[in-house]
C-alpha cells in the first residue's frame, strides 16, 4: 500500500478486500487507513472468505475509477509508472486497446532480488508479445503475466463478462478472452515486484490433489475461451491445450491411485 501512495500518479484510490483472513491483516490494515487517510481515499470491506474470482468482482464494482490496477497482498509498485501507462492506453483505446501488459522484478519474502522478469522467469516468451497473433498465442499456451502488470481499463468486463465464480483460475480466462477482441498492449518495462517465497519457489511443492485441481480449472477456463478464439487455428490451438490438460490429468490421476 505504501508503494501505491508513493506513485506520484493524483487520481488513485485503494480498494481493500480483507477475503477472510486469519491472521491480524485486519487490524495492519486499520492501521495503515489511520495512519494514511489524509493522503488517499480508501475503501475498506472485511468479510468472510469468497474466493480470488468473486473478490475481483466486487473489487471492480466498488472502484470508481475508469482504470484498474490489481496488486495481491504481498506484491509492490515498482518504478513511478502509472502516469505513463495511463497516457499509453489513453493514446491507444480508440484502437480498441483496453488492458496494458508489463512486466515485473521478481523478489523473495525478504526482498531479496531474484530475477529482473517475472514474465521470463514463468517461462513466458517476451517476443510473442510484439504482435496481436503472437499474444494470444503465447495466452492461450500458458498466461506467463504475474504480478501487478496489467493496467485495466474497466470497460473491457462489459465485454468478455466479469470473471466465473465457480474457478479460482482467473488470468487464463481474463487473458485469454482479451487478446481474443484484440485488446492487450504490451509495454515492456518493470512495473511492479513480484513476491515468491521460498517455500513455493520450486512446482515440485505442490501437492498432487492441488495440481489435479489446478489443472482442471485451468482446463475449464480454456473450454470456455475456445469459442472466443477469432479463428480456426487459434481454436486448434485451444482443443490442442485442453488435450495437453487431460493427458496430464489422467497421468496425474494415475498417479495419485497408485
Amino acid at each position: 500500500m505504501d508503494s501505491i501512495t508513493e506513485d506520484s500518479y493524483p487520481n488513485k484510490e485503494i480498494v481493500i478486500i480483507n477475503d477472510g483472513s486469519k491472521d491480524d491483516t485486519d487490524g495492519v490494515i486499520i492501521n495503515w487507513v489511520k495512519l494514511n487517510q489524509n493522503k488517499i481515499s480508501v475503501i475498506y470491506v472485511k468479510r468472510e472468505n469468497r474466493g480470488i474470482c468473486a473478490t475481483l468482482n466486487e473489487l471492480i464494482r466498488l472502484s470508481n475509477g475508469k482504470y484498474l490496477l490489481v496488486i495481491a497482498s504481498d506484491d509492490a509498485l515498482y518504478g513511478n509508472t502509472i502516469a505513463e501507462r495511463v497516457d499509453l492506453l489513453e493514446e491507444t483505446e480508440k484502437n480498441g486497446k483496453l488492458v496494458l501488459v508489463s512486466d515485473a522484478q521478481v523478489i523473495d519474502e525478504n526482498n531479496n532480488f531474484i530475477s529482473a522478469s517475472s514474465m521470463e522467469m514463468n517461462k513466458g516468451d517476451k517476443n510473442k508479445f510484439k504482435t496481436e497473433e503472437g499474444i494470444l498465442e503465447e495466452l492461450i499456451s500458458k498466461p506467463s503475466t504475474v504480478g501487478a502488470i496489467a493496467l485495466i481499463n474497466k470497460s473491457i468486463y462489459s465485454r468478455i463478462g466479469f470473471y466465473p465464480e465457480d474457478t479460482f483460475i482467473e488470468d487464463w480466462f481474463f487473458y485469454q478472452r482479451a487478446a481474443s477482441i484484440r485488446a492487450i498492449l504490451f509495454w515492456d518495462k518493470v512495473v511492479s515486484q513480484y513476491r515468491v517465497h521460498s517455500s513455493n519457489m520450486s512446482g515440485s511443492n505442490i501437492s498432487l490433489t492441488k495440481r489435479l485441481l489446478i489443472y482442471r480449472a485451468v482446463k475449464l477456463s480454456v473450454r470456455r475461451n475456445v469459442s472466443w478464439f477469432p479463428s480456426l487455428y487459434f481454436k486448434y490451438l485451444g482443443v490442442k491445450k485442453i488435450i495437453e490438460l487431460d493427458f496430464a490429468i489422467l497421468k496425474l490421476t494415475l498417479k495419485n491411485y497408485f
